[in-house]
């Protein structure tokens, strides 16, 4: 009777498996199809995404770079979706409500980004007057159509009084808004030469806006 060592009985049995594995191989997942993208309007609007309403920030610098950013920072706001408006129009008549649901969007952002958190009543009747102004913007651009170039803009008059320190920056200055047709539109008299007071406070690499108060400045000429 032949004896089968332990080590010969092992070789029988790998040679009995031969061919067949010990860990098959598990099926291939399926493929998973993308997420469907959300658009932040309502169905009858075009789409328009999450990172389409996207804030111009105001980066750290110093006080007459801080001036030029907040400047920005407002111009952006007030014409903040000209450019999707712009390319609306070509392909199909826009219901007027998408205009205000895109200033309404856009105030969500710029409010909740340029400034540091603020629910009481005077603050929320502040970003409910910028959203205003920016839709009369974004409304103009919806009559106008795309042959429509120009923007708002502000321009600084003068830096009068500027500092900055490790927790914060003040900021003092005139400044006039320059609406894309003059004589047309509500602008809380930003049209107007205005003396800024603006305080901000770091947030990471960027500044938000702690207060800000506008009243209109003397010694300029009217603005016609």
């Amino acid at each position: 009777m032949k004896k089968i060592t332990t080590a010969a009985a092992a070789l029988a049995l790998l040679a009995g498996l031969a061919g067949c594995s010990l860990f098959p191989s598990l099926p291939p997942p399926p493929d998973i199809a993308p997420a469907t993208p959300i658009s932040v309007l309502p169905p009858e609007c075009p789409f328009v995404g999450v990172d389409d309403v996207s804030p111009v920030r105001i980066p750290k610098g110093t006080p007459r770079e801080t001036i030029g950013s907040v400047l920005n920072a407002y111009s952006g706001w007030l014409n903040a979706g000209s450019e999707l408006v712009t390319a609306w129009n070509p392909g199909r008549a826009v219901p007027e409500n998408c205009v205000a649901d895109l200033a309404a969007r856009n105030s969500e952002a710029y409010s909740s980004t340029l400034f540091t958190t603020h629910s009481d009543v005077a603050w929320q009747g502040y970003f409910a007057a910028v959203k205003v102004m920016n839709q009369q913007n974004l409304a103009a651009v919806r009559v106008a159509g795309p042959e429509t170039g120009g923007r708002g803009t502000f321009e600084l008059l003068q830096e009068i009084d500027s500092s900055a320190t490790d927790s914060g920056t003040f900021l003092k200055f005139d400044a006039v808004y320059r609406p894309a047709v003059a004589g047309q539109g509500s602008w809380e008299d930003l049209d107007k030469p205005t003396r800024w007071y603006v305080e901000l406070v770091p947030a990471g690499d960027f500044l938000v806006i702690n207060y800000v108060e506008t009243k209109p400045a003397a010694g300029y000429p009217a603005v016609p």
